[in-house]
Protein backbone atom coordinates (compact mmCIF):
# COMPACT_ATOMS: atom_id res chain seq x y z
CA UNK A 1 0.00 0.00 0.00
CA UNK A 2 2.83 2.49 0.82
CA UNK A 3 4.30 1.65 -2.41
CA UNK A 4 1.41 2.63 -4.25
CA UNK A 5 1.22 5.89 -2.57
CA UNK A 6 5.25 6.78 -2.79
CA UNK A 7 4.82 5.96 -7.14
CA UNK A 8 1.36 8.27 -7.08
CA UNK A 9 3.19 11.08 -5.42
CA UNK A 10 6.68 10.78 -7.71
CA UNK A 11 4.56 10.42 -10.49
CA UNK A 12 2.68 13.61 -9.27
CA UNK A 13 5.59 15.27 -8.56
CA UNK A 14 6.88 14.58 -12.16
CA UNK A 15 3.31 15.97 -13.55
CA UNK A 16 3.64 18.98 -11.79
CA UNK A 17 7.34 19.48 -13.09
CA UNK A 18 6.48 19.97 -16.38
CA UNK A 19 3.89 22.32 -16.02
CA UNK A 20 3.67 25.77 -16.70
CA UNK A 21 3.44 28.94 -14.38
CA UNK A 22 -0.51 28.44 -14.74
CA UNK A 23 -0.44 24.40 -14.64
CA UNK A 24 1.27 25.01 -11.39
CA UNK A 25 -0.98 26.94 -9.71
CA UNK A 26 -4.18 24.55 -11.30
CA UNK A 27 -2.69 21.40 -10.33
CA UNK A 28 -2.51 21.76 -6.42
CA UNK A 29 -6.35 23.83 -6.74
CA UNK A 30 -7.51 20.26 -8.52
CA UNK A 31 -5.86 18.54 -6.01
CA UNK A 32 -7.32 20.26 -3.31
CA UNK A 33 -10.88 19.80 -4.54
CA UNK A 34 -10.67 16.36 -5.36
CA UNK A 35 -9.49 15.61 -2.13
CA UNK A 36 -12.24 18.12 -0.32
CA UNK A 37 -14.41 15.24 -2.12
CA UNK A 38 -13.37 12.56 -0.92
CA UNK A 39 -13.72 13.58 2.68
CA UNK A 40 -17.58 14.41 1.82
CA UNK A 41 -17.99 10.72 0.66
CA UNK A 42 -15.90 9.40 3.59
CA UNK A 43 -18.02 11.43 6.05
CA UNK A 44 -21.12 10.21 4.62
CA UNK A 45 -20.25 6.83 4.29
CA UNK A 46 -19.89 7.20 8.68
CA UNK A 47 -23.13 7.39 9.42
CA UNK A 48 -24.58 4.23 7.87
CA UNK A 49 -21.54 1.48 9.36
CA UNK A 50 -22.28 2.86 12.44
CA UNK A 51 -25.93 2.81 12.73
CA UNK A 52 -27.11 -1.21 12.29
CA UNK A 53 -30.84 -0.29 11.50
CA UNK A 54 -31.32 3.15 9.85
CA UNK A 55 -35.24 4.40 10.26
CA UNK A 56 -36.16 5.95 7.16
CA UNK A 57 -37.79 8.92 7.32
CA UNK A 58 -41.07 8.32 6.44
CA UNK A 59 -42.67 10.52 3.13
CA UNK A 60 -45.36 13.34 4.01
CA UNK A 61 -48.39 12.55 1.48
CA UNK A 62 -50.36 15.90 0.84
CA UNK A 63 -54.24 15.67 2.08
CA UNK A 64 -56.49 14.56 -0.67
CA UNK A 65 -58.86 18.27 -1.54
CA UNK A 66 -55.89 20.32 -0.61
CA UNK A 67 -53.55 21.10 -3.35
CA UNK A 68 -50.99 23.34 -2.71
CA UNK A 69 -49.86 26.33 -4.90
CA UNK A 70 -46.29 26.49 -5.59
CA UNK A 71 -44.18 29.29 -5.51
CA UNK A 72 -42.85 31.31 -8.06
CA UNK A 73 -38.98 31.32 -7.70
CA UNK A 74 -38.65 34.17 -9.49
CA UNK A 75 -41.37 37.14 -9.80
CA UNK A 76 -40.74 38.53 -13.45
CA UNK A 77 -42.89 41.45 -12.73
CA UNK A 78 -42.82 43.57 -16.07
CA UNK A 79 -44.84 46.59 -16.56
CA UNK A 80 -48.17 46.66 -18.67
CA UNK A 81 -47.19 48.48 -22.42
CA UNK A 82 -49.74 50.71 -23.79
CA UNK A 83 -50.22 49.95 -27.04
CA UNK A 84 -49.81 53.62 -29.21
CA UNK A 85 -52.93 55.11 -30.53
CA UNK A 86 -53.67 54.25 -33.64
CA UNK A 87 -53.29 57.29 -36.02
CA UNK A 88 -56.42 58.54 -38.24
CA UNK A 89 -55.75 58.07 -42.22
CA UNK A 90 -54.27 61.61 -42.88
CA UNK A 91 -56.81 63.81 -45.23
CA UNK A 92 -56.19 64.37 -48.76
CA UNK A 93 -54.42 67.29 -49.90
CA UNK A 94 -55.92 70.14 -51.08
CA UNK A 95 -56.33 70.42 -54.49
CA UNK A 96 -54.33 73.76 -56.12
CA UNK A 97 -56.43 75.90 -58.44
CA UNK A 98 -53.77 76.75 -61.08
CA UNK A 99 -53.40 80.04 -61.75
CA UNK A 100 -55.36 82.11 -64.83
CA UNK A 101 -52.55 81.75 -67.76
CA UNK A 102 -52.68 84.63 -69.95
CA UNK A 103 -50.16 87.90 -69.47
CA UNK A 104 -52.55 90.81 -68.20
CA UNK A 105 -53.01 93.94 -70.11
CA UNK A 106 -51.54 96.71 -68.03
CA UNK A 107 -54.39 99.39 -68.49
CA UNK A 108 -52.77 103.29 -68.66
CA UNK A 109 -54.88 106.06 -66.45
CA UNK A 110 -54.41 109.12 -68.29
CA UNK A 111 -55.51 111.84 -65.56
CA UNK A 112 -57.74 114.38 -67.01
CA UNK A 113 -57.19 118.10 -66.21
CA UNK A 114 -60.39 120.38 -65.13
CA UNK A 115 -59.08 123.43 -65.37
CA UNK A 116 -60.67 126.55 -64.07
CA UNK A 117 -60.44 129.44 -66.17
CA UNK A 118 -58.82 132.28 -64.22
CA UNK A 119 -61.20 135.30 -63.88
CA UNK A 120 -60.34 138.11 -66.78
CA UNK A 121 -58.23 141.05 -64.51
CA UNK A 122 -59.08 144.30 -66.31
CA UNK A 123 -55.90 146.81 -65.32
CA UNK A 124 -56.70 150.31 -65.15
CA UNK A 125 -54.88 152.70 -67.78
CA UNK A 126 -51.93 154.14 -66.61
CA UNK A 127 -51.88 156.82 -64.19
CA UNK A 128 -51.33 160.40 -66.16
CA UNK A 129 -50.03 163.24 -64.44
CA UNK A 130 -52.46 166.57 -64.87
CA UNK A 131 -52.40 170.05 -63.60
CA UNK A 132 -55.48 169.80 -62.64
CA UNK A 133 -57.03 168.64 -59.16
CA UNK A 134 -58.47 168.86 -55.69
CA UNK A 135 -55.17 169.35 -52.99
CA UNK A 136 -55.84 170.44 -49.67
CA UNK A 137 -53.75 171.37 -46.75
CA UNK A 138 -54.47 169.18 -43.66
CA UNK A 139 -51.98 170.71 -41.20
CA UNK A 140 -49.09 173.36 -40.40
CA UNK A 141 -46.47 173.29 -37.69
CA UNK A 142 -45.45 177.14 -37.37
CA UNK A 143 -42.72 175.91 -34.99
CA UNK A 144 -40.88 173.39 -36.89
CA UNK A 145 -41.61 175.22 -40.25
CA UNK A 146 -43.56 172.88 -42.38
CA UNK A 147 -47.21 172.39 -44.02
CA UNK A 148 -48.59 169.17 -44.94
CA UNK A 149 -50.44 168.54 -48.26
CA UNK A 150 -53.14 165.86 -49.32
CA UNK A 151 -53.93 164.67 -53.18
CA UNK A 152 -57.70 164.22 -52.55
CA UNK A 153 -58.02 163.57 -56.49
CA UNK A 154 -58.41 159.69 -57.97
CA UNK A 155 -55.53 160.13 -59.86
CA UNK A 156 -51.64 162.10 -59.81
CA UNK A 157 -51.35 165.37 -59.74
CA UNK A 158 -48.12 167.55 -61.34
CA UNK A 159 -46.83 169.72 -59.26
CA UNK A 160 -45.38 171.98 -61.62
CA UNK A 161 -46.78 175.71 -61.70
CA UNK A 162 -48.11 175.09 -57.72
CA UNK A 163 -47.62 177.58 -55.11
CA UNK A 164 -47.29 177.50 -51.62
CA UNK A 165 -47.83 181.03 -49.53
CA UNK A 166 -47.30 182.46 -45.77
CA UNK A 167 -49.75 185.26 -46.49
CA UNK A 168 -48.46 187.23 -43.71
CA UNK A 169 -45.20 187.72 -45.17
CA UNK A 170 -45.90 186.99 -48.73
CA UNK A 171 -43.37 184.66 -49.19
CA UNK A 172 -44.01 182.22 -52.28
CA UNK A 173 -42.61 178.72 -52.54
CA UNK A 174 -42.82 177.31 -55.95
CA UNK A 175 -43.67 173.17 -56.11
CA UNK A 176 -42.28 170.47 -58.39
CA UNK A 177 -42.67 166.76 -58.73
CA UNK A 178 -45.88 164.39 -58.46
CA UNK A 179 -48.58 164.16 -55.98
CA UNK A 180 -50.37 160.46 -56.13
CA UNK A 181 -53.78 159.78 -55.26
CA UNK A 182 -54.17 160.04 -51.17
CA UNK A 183 -50.61 160.88 -50.55
CA UNK A 184 -49.55 163.31 -47.83
CA UNK A 185 -46.62 165.70 -48.99
CA UNK A 186 -44.32 167.47 -46.23
CA UNK A 187 -43.43 170.90 -47.42
CA UNK A 188 -40.17 172.49 -45.57
CA UNK A 189 -40.08 176.05 -45.61
CA UNK A 190 -35.92 175.65 -45.05
CA UNK A 191 -34.98 171.81 -45.47
CA UNK A 192 -35.97 168.60 -44.07
CA UNK A 193 -36.69 165.29 -45.01
CA UNK A 194 -38.67 163.56 -46.17
CA UNK A 195 -40.65 165.85 -48.41
CA UNK A 196 -39.90 168.90 -50.41
CA UNK A 197 -37.63 171.39 -49.19
CA UNK A 198 -38.49 175.67 -50.11
CA UNK A 199 -34.74 176.11 -49.00
CA UNK A 200 -35.63 179.73 -47.50
CA UNK A 201 -32.45 180.92 -45.30
CA UNK A 202 -35.11 182.04 -42.09
CA UNK A 203 -38.83 181.26 -41.01
CA UNK A 204 -41.24 182.73 -42.78
CA UNK A 205 -44.63 181.19 -40.79
CA UNK A 206 -45.22 183.86 -37.82
CA UNK A 207 -45.63 182.25 -34.72
CA UNK A 208 -47.25 185.32 -32.82
CA UNK A 209 -49.42 186.38 -35.00
CA UNK A 210 -52.29 184.78 -37.57
CA UNK A 211 -50.73 183.65 -40.85
CA UNK A 212 -52.60 181.55 -42.83
CA UNK A 213 -50.71 179.27 -45.85
CA UNK A 214 -52.59 179.18 -48.84
CA UNK A 215 -52.31 176.98 -51.83
CA UNK A 216 -52.59 178.29 -55.47
CA UNK A 217 -53.03 176.11 -58.58
CA UNK A 218 -50.74 177.12 -61.77
CA UNK A 219 -53.70 179.57 -62.95
CA UNK A 220 -53.09 181.43 -59.84
CA UNK A 221 -56.41 180.50 -58.12
CA UNK A 222 -56.69 179.73 -54.47
CA UNK A 223 -57.20 176.44 -54.13
CA UNK A 224 -56.56 175.48 -50.37
CA UNK A 225 -56.12 177.72 -46.90
CA UNK A 226 -55.22 176.51 -43.94
CA UNK A 227 -56.38 177.96 -41.21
Amino acid sequence: MMERINSFLAALKTTYSQQGQIGKVLLPALLLLAFCCLCSVLVSLLPARNSPNPTPSPNAFPSEGVVATPTALFDFDFPTVTPFPTLPPSTALPTLTPLPTGSPTATQLVPTATGTALPTVTLPPPATATSSGSLSIVAVNKPVEYVDIQNLNNAPVDLRGWKLVSETGNQSCTLRGTMQPNEILRVWSNTGDPGFSCRFSFNIWNDNEADPAVLYDPQGDEVSRFP
